[in-house]
Parts: structure tokens; C-alpha cells; sequence
């Protein structure tokens, strides 16, 4: 039997990266565990569980799904004492039939919480209402800039003010913001100092191919090619579009799998969104669900067939300075335009 407090955490985009603030938040309190890299389906859940020290103080659990009916019997195995939501997208779509279905699967985690633990809500969601209705734990609430129990205000690029407390965001962007919010009303809820849990987010390293930055013949790349969802695409090349440099800033992008019928529509939608932005030099974007990707409004847009001819037009384009954004779906490896880029 444990004595741990049980953190389970889940949703469409960011469940990783929470995953990881809180447990550095918490392990500043006392010994941590947390499950490793992504274990969070029916397989790795147990396993991660299974490897927890029996004097651990607190365990942060990721529980992850890609079909209807996987999270309930998962929180029943966790038992959570408290249950935390990230954003939820159109994530995994391809075996759901709406983002309402999506949301629907992840609140079970919510509502698997019993009456005596707490939940961590996020009033800015748009499924706020229902996870409200879900849960019989006791609740509280966070928001950037709105009325809740923990309020963050961004200041700059990277600081968030909480309760009159600065904490420094180790990755830059509002999402990031969103995702740290969550880990800082946790650790003051745990009675934290707002120091200590300032000290907690210090420890944060992202995970590899999490904006992870490079340089490569003077070229400055950042590697986001984890994964990929329309949130955490318009998440990444928004921050990335507010990156403060003197440089050109070019985005290389793959398609997002996964999606089912929207997947279309979906990646119309991201040419948008990308023309929507500010201070993007280039796009290029790369294979056959790339080819779905239009901007129009970009000053250099280029379509690549494969990884290789995405390397081969960044040789081209490039100067030493420049600044450049990689993201796409897993099963792209965008990251071999890396490796293809220095090559040649």
C-alpha cells in the first residue's frame, strides 16, 4: 500500500510537460515519483505505478488515451487524490466522433476523484461547465488574467505573477504559462511557499525534442517535433512568431496525424492561422499532409515533397543568425532535416 499523495494528470496537449513542473514542484517538498518519459496507457500506467518507492511522498502520474473507454478504468487503477486537466484539442481524433467526445473521455479523470481529494479546474476552458459538473472532489480554480482562486498575470516574455509572487517560465510562450499555472496552484495548494515552488519550476527540464535548441553552421534551430495537434501547432508557431530576435524566423512544418475527417480541414485551417501571425519569414512545409498546408500571406512559402528537399531549400535560404522552428506529428521524425541540414 501507498502513503503517497497521488497526482493523476490529463489531456489533449501539455500532459507531459505538467507532468514534469508538478513533480519538480513537489520534489522540492519531499521524494517524488513520476512516471517515465510517457508511460500513461494501459500498459506503461501500471508499470509506472508498479516502480513507485513505497516512501515516496508524492507520485505524478500521466494517463493518456487514443480511444473511447480508456480513461475511466485507468483512474480506477490510479485512484488519484488529486486530478489535474490540460488543454483539451482535437487530439486522437481519427476514433473520436467530436471534440465534445474528447472532452467527455478526458473529464472521467476528473470525476474518478473522490469526494476527499481535490481537483485543479481551468476556468478559461471552454469545457469549464462540464468538468465543474463532473467532479464530486472538492475544486479549485486557475485562469490567466480572469477571476479564479489562482490568477497568473503574464509579465514579458517569461515571467507569471501569481498571487503577487514572480515566477520565471523555463520555456517561453503562453501556453507555457497555462501549463505552469497548473503546477504552481498544486504546489501552493500543497501548503508550498511561493519561493519553494519557484524553486520547483527552476528544476524543469523539457523533455527532449521540446523546444529544444540547436545551432547548426550558425543557424539557430528549435525542435518542437515531439508531436503535434492543432493546439500545440498554433501554440508553437505563435510563440515562436513573438520570439524577440533581429533574425529572420522560418518555420518548418509536417502534418498532424491522427485526425480523422477533420484532418483537411484542420491543416486549411493552420495555413490560416499561420498567416495570421506576425514576423514569419518563411514556411515550408513537408509531405503529403503538408501539401494540405496553404499560406498566402507568408513572404516565402515553399512546399516540400520529403525531409531531404526540406534540408536542401533551408541550405538555400538560410544566413548564420537565422532562427528556425520545427514541428510536426511523431511518425514525420521532422527531426531528421536536422541531421539532413548539417549533411549537406
Amino acid at each position: 500500500t501507498w502513503s503517497a499523495t497521488v497526482i493523476g494528470i490529463t489531456g489533449s496537449v501539455g500532459k507531459t510537460t505538467v507532468k514534469e513542473m508538478c513533480a519538480d514542484v513537489l520534489s522540492v517538498l519531499g521524494k517524488t515519483h513520476r512516471t517515465a518519459g510517457n508511460y500513461n496507457n494501459h500498459i506503461g500506467l501500471p508499470l509506472s505505478m508498479l516502480a513507485m518507492p513505497h516512501d515516496a511522498q508524492y507520485g505524478v502520474f500521466e494517463v493518456g488515451m487514443n480511444r473511447p473507454g480508456e480513461i475511466g478504468p485507468l483512474t480506477e487503477l490510479l485512484r488519484p487524490d488529486v486530478g489535474i486537466l490540460t488543454e483539451i484539442g482535437n487530439a486522437h481524433r481519427g476514433n473520436f466522433s467530436s471534440i465534445a467526445e474528447i472532452a467527455g473521455e478526458k473529464i472521467r479523470l476528473l470525476a474518478g476523484v473522490s469526494s476527499s481529494g481535490k481537483v485543479i479546474l481551468n476556468r478559461d476552458s471552454r469545457w469549464y461547465p462540464e468538468m465543474l459538473a463532473a467532479v464530486s472532489a472538492g475544486s479549485v480554480t486557475v485562469s490567466l488574467g480572469n477571476d479564479a482562486d489562482y490568477t497568473g498575470y503574464r509579465k514579458g516574455q517569461d515571467v507569471l505573477e501569481v498571487a503577487g509572487a514572480d515566477y520565471v517560465m523555463p520555456v517561453p510562450g503562453e501556453h507555457m504559462m497555462c501549463n505552469a499555472l497548473l503546477a504552481v496552484a498544486l504546489g501552493l495548494e500543497e501548503g508550498m511557499k511561493p519561493e519553494q515552488v519557484a524553486e520547483g519550476l527552476r528544476r524543469f527540464m523539457a523533455p527532449p525534442m521540446r523546444w529544444e535548441k540547436s545551432e547548426i553552421k550558425g543557424v539557430h534551430f528549435i525542435n518542437d517535433a515531439y508531436n503535434a495537434n492543432p493546439l500545440s501547432m498554433r501554440a508553437s508557431l505563435k510563440t515562436f512568431s513573438e520570439t524577440i530576435t533581429e533574425s529572420r524566423k522560418w518555420a518548418v512544418i509536417g502534418g498532424m496525424r491522427e485526425l480523422g475527417d477533420t484532418e483537411k480541414t484542420e491543416h486549411e485551417q493552420l495555413g490560416q492561422f499561420a498567416d495570421s501571425l506576425q514576423g514569419l519569414d518563411g514556411v515550408i512545409t513537408v509531405g503529403a499532409l503538408g501539401k494540405l498546408i496553404q499560406c498566402k500571406k507568408i513572404p516565402c512559402f515553399i512546399q516540400c515533397d520529403d525531409l531531404q528537399d526540406a534540408a536542401r531549400v533551408l541550405k538555400d535560404k538560410l544566413v548564420p543568425g537565422d532562427l528556425v522552428l520545427l514541428k510536426a506529428s511523431r511518425s514525420e521524425q521532422l527531426e531528421r532535416v536536422l541531421t539532413d541540414f548539417e549533411e549537406i
